[in-house]
């Protein structure tokens, strides 16, 4: 038996073997194996969908999230420049009530000096008038009652004061 030419019987059998199992195959194997194909297409299929529904969605998040990003940058920047603004107003604030502190106490300072001149031209006044009676006791040599001393020195110092004025 020759390989290249082949025998008739042969031909005739494997031709009949060959349709026979195609036929085999075509009723039991070939509808599942086409079957399982198609499941599989469409298991492939559903897969891509999903996978493109979860890149839109994804996208959607990345949106969100790029949108809440912004905001939140915007109102931390708000918070910060209202937080400048509060505690400008607050230095403000505090500047005026320190000029105000200062300017009470310069005054009650004022008010206290002018009070110690008065006492100190006062108690100067009282001492001119021991004074004036004590000289006028030794240069008159006589007393006089305490209320004309009064009048006489009060005269005088009177007079002083007019002329210091002038």
């Amino acid at each position: 038996m020759d390989l290249l030419s082949p025998d008739g019987g042969t031909f005739f059998w494997t031709v009949l073997t060959f349709v026979v199992l195609m036929l085999i195959l075509k009723k039991y194997a070939w509808k599942p194996i086409l079957k399982t194909l198609e499941d599989r297409e469409n298991r492939i299929k559903v897969t891509l969908y999903e996978a493109e529904q979860s890149q839109k969605d994804a996208e959607k998040l990345r949106d969100e999230q790029a949108r809440l990003l912004e905001k939140l940058r915007k109102e931390s920047a708000d918070i910060l420049h209202q937080s400048k603004l509060d505690a400008e107003n607050a230095r403000k604030r505090l500047m005026e009530e320190a000029r105000l502190d200062a300017e009470k106490l310069i005054a009650r300072s004022k008010n206290e000096i002018e009070l110690s001149k008065l006492e100190a031209i006062n108690e100067i006044k009282e001492y001119a008038v021991d004074l004036s009676i004590a000289a006028i006791k030794k240069a008159i040599g006589e007393s006089f009652r305490e209320t004309e001393h009064f009048d006489m020195i009060k005269k005088s110092v009177q007079e002083l004061l007019e002329k210091n004025e002038d």
